[in-house]
């Protein structure tokens, strides 16, 4: 398992940096080989933004799909939005991801809560898959 630290991300606004979104996405295309076909989710994307900047980077077909369980009024418009709570979102049959985002989000959630969000979106990925979790890190220097 890789550890990468990308920085410039405020945790008390909950904003991203525009270095914060450019750091994030040159993450992922370091390590991901994409192509203008790949489906995204991003569980807890918040505003969208990094989506957003990606989809436009990517030149991706489809607007990635982003699910929290804020809806926020400045949210990107190059993704699709869903406002629901990952536990309680059911997925359209037949739908696949190439790569599922999981950012900032994952340690509200009770193990038992990971463990069948994990096991529903194993049935929702495609054969080159990957899933990538970043959380905190509050370990002091």
């Amino acid at each position: 398992m890789a550890s990468t630290v990308i920085k410039n991300w405020d945790n008390q606004t909950w904003l991203s940096s525009n270095n914060y979104i450019n750091s994030f996405n040159l993450f992922l295309i370091k390590n991901i080989k994409f192509n203008k076909d790949f489906k995204i989710l991003d569980i807890g994307c918040g505003r969208g933004k990094i989506l957003g900047s990606l989809k436009s980077k990517l030149k991706l077909k489809e607007k990635p799909l982003g699910i929290d369980i804020v809806d926020h009024k400045d949210r990107d418009k190059r993704i699709k939005f869903k406002r629901a709570n990952i536990s309680d979102y059911y997925f359209k049959k037949g739908q696949k991801f190439d790569l599922i985002l999981i950012k900032q989000t994952i340690h509200l959630m009770k193990f038992s809560e990971i463990k069948r969000l994990l096991r529903l979106l194993k049935k929702n990925f495609n054969s080159r898959r990957k899933i990538f979790i970043f959380h905190f890190s509050y370990r002091k220097k």
